[in-house]
This record gives structure tokens, sequence and C-alpha cells, in this order.
């Protein structure tokens, strides 16, 4: 265990910044487990690394034409979506393209290799000023805080309050360069979060997703224990102080009240719901785009189907709605664990856009920006 305190970098001004930061209850504060309890060799590092990077767009390709829609049509279109399918709008290139899960997953990737590893908040606002001109699917919340950048506002002020999932989404990156170092990767997560999502329950989501991206490079598939690594992401997440929010339409579900509750809490309860039926689970948890809702249900998906890689990244495209971020998420635990062979070819090859240039911004967060 170790207890986290603010990094200034040696820059008194970036010092005060963090302080503002944490002021708002934005950086984690509590001890978090290690995210390499084990010695891990740098050739599985960088299987893992590029299982994650290729993992995030996979689903992300996958899910970008079910987005939106119901998992009871879905239901009835399976056998097409074994495969990439066009989207509305697609013309030429890979069918499997991206959406801004991915491309903002490259925006954090590109910054840590540009600035030594670590996240550089200002460089890496600027990488989203740029993509802002080019995302596809572009959330409300990430769109507003880009251009808060545009016209000025500093990164610590550039974030709206907004428990969406549009930072946790893209902090795989983090996780893959940081693993080594656990009190760096959860401060440095929390920093590429602030810049869009001042919230502390988006904040804890993305410190989650980092940590458990890195964690999965230490665990041996066979021997995953669902329970004892669930119980320690709990951990992780509960190093942000977030005090919960209620459900979405809590008032229209089933056993939901008006009490808050707190992403930890509800991530803790995901190993009750092995084993059962994806509408029974996503129908708990939801799979919309609040982190309350997609963290726990793309848990679900990654640990119900752990064997099954395949199955697990379909379960949460065929449920709709957030399919592409829910999907982008469990994509990318099935490839940290697993490595790019997680997936079927079919995924992996060239109808994926990028699928060179995914590995090879893995190896290079692993062995350092000369690599691949």
């Amino acid at each position: 265990m170790s207890h986290l305190g603010l990094t200034a970098f040696e820059d008194p001004a970036f010092a005060l910044e963090l302080q503002r930061v944490a002021e708002r209850g934005l950086l984690p504060s509590g001890d978090v487990p290690s995210a390499r309890p084990v010695p891990v060799a740098t050739e599985r590092l960088v299987a893992s690394a590029q299982g994650a990077m290729v993992g995030t767009a996979v689903g992300d390709a996958l899910g970008r034409p079910a987005e939106g829609r119901h998992p009871r049509r879905l239901a009835k279109e399976r056998d097409r979506f074994l495969d990439y399918q066009p989207w509305i709008g697609w013309r030429s290139g890979p069918v499997g393209t991206y959406t801004d899960d991915t491309q903002m997953t490259l925006c954090v990737a590109e910054s840590l290799l540009a600035c030594g590893g670590r996240i550089s908040p200002r460089e890496l606002g600027f990488r989203f000023e740029e993509w802002l001109e080019v995302g596809r699917g572009k959330g409300r919340t990430c769109t507003t805080a880009c251009q808060n950048l545009l016209v000025g506002a500093p990164w610590w002020d550039s974030g709206e309050r907004s428990a969406g999932n549009g930072a946790a989404m893209r902090a795989a990156p983090v996780g893959i360069a940081l693993g080594h170092d656990t009190p760096a990767l959860v401060h440095d997560a929390a920093l590429s979060a602030v810049i869009t999502h001042a919230d502390p329950m988006a904040v804890a989501a993305t410190v989650g997703h980092a940590w458990l991206v890195a964690r999965l490079a230490s665990e041996t598939p066979g021997q995953v224990d669902p329970a004892a690594l669930v119980g320690q992401l709990v951990q992780a997440v509960s190093s942000v102080d977030e005090p919960g929010q209620p459900e979405r339409d809590w008032h229209l579900r089933d056993g939901k009240t008006s009490n808050p509750v707190r992403l930890a809490d509800q991530m803790a309860r995901v190993p009750e719901f092995l084993g059962a039926s994806p509408k029974e689970a996503i129908g708990f948890f939801y799979n919309g785009a609040y982190v309350l809702e997609t963290m726990p249900s793309a848990l679900w998906c990654f640990l119900n189907y752990l064997d099954d890689p395949e199955e697990g990244v379909l379960t949460a495209v065929l449920a709709g709605r957030d399919a592409d971020t829910v999907a982008s998420i469990t994509g990318a635990y099935f490839g940290a664990l697993y490595g790019v062979d997680a997936f079927p070819d079919r995924w992996t090859g060239p109808n994926l856009e990028d699928s060179a240039r995914l590995r090879e911004l893995g190896e290079q967060l692993v062995r350092g920006p000369g690599a691949g």
C-alpha cells in the first residue's frame, strides 16, 4: 500500500495549480493497492499494453453502430455484430472505424510519450483542443471543456462538473505507462480526467480504469480471482473521496431509491451478479454514459465472460445504449489480460482502423518513444 501525495514536478506554478485541483476534492488522497504487486517481464508488459490499446479500439468500433439502440432490437441482429458493421455515413477505409473513445485514448498515449511518461495537463489540453476539430461522436462534456480551453480557460478550470464516462474511457495509456508506480498512476489518471470532467466520481472512474489496466498485466490468465480483484479495484476507486449520486430514473426502476450511491460501492456489487443473465445484470447496473452505470457494466462484461473475450465484448455491444464506450472499456480489460490474441483475427486485422499504430503505441508506452 502507498499513501498518495501531491507531486509538483519541481514547478512552483504547477504546484499551485495542483493545489487548486486538490482543494476541490479532485485528486486521490487515500491508500491504493499496488497496481503491479509482482515483477512482470517486459515482453508480458508489451503484450498487455498492445492488447489494451487494440481492445479499446475493437470495442469502440464494434459498438459504434449499436450505440443508442435498445438491446431488445439488437438481440435479433446478433450475427451481424460478430464483425464490424458499416455505420451511417461510412464510405471508405476500414469498416472498423473508431470514435472519440479511441481518438482521445490516442491523445493521452501520445501526450505521455511526448512528456516522458507522465501527464502534463497543459500539453494534453493542447491535444484535446486539436482533437475537437476532428472528433467523432463527441460527448457534450468533452466538447464544452475543449471549447473552454480554446477561449483561454486554464486546464484546472476548463472541465465540466459531470460524472460522464468521457474521461475514464481514455485512461488505459496511463495504466500502461505508469503501472510500475502506483502513486504516479492514480495521480496522473486524475489529472488526465480533470481537464474535461471536474467531478469526483468521474475522476474516481478514471483512476479505477487506469489502475485495472495496469493490474491485469500482473495477472495470470486462468488464475484471476474476481472477488479479490474487485476488492482491490474498489480500494483504488475509493482513493478519490466522492459522495455518490442517485441512480438514473431511480423512481422507475425496481429496488432503486433516491439515496446517493458511490461508484466504489456499485462496483463492489459486481461479483454478486456473476453468472446472472445480461438482462438481469445490466438491468441492475444500466449501461449508459454515466460512470455509475458504465464502469460496473463493463467490469461485469469482463468478469462474467472472463474465459470468453469474444462473448464478453459482444455482450457489451448487444446491450446497446452507450455500447461503444462500455465495449471499449471491456475490450481494454480483455486485451490487458490476454494480449491482442484475446480477440478473433477478424477484429484485429486490416478491418480495424490504425491496428498497427495501436500496437506500436502500446509498445512505446512500455519501452519508451524509440520502440516499435
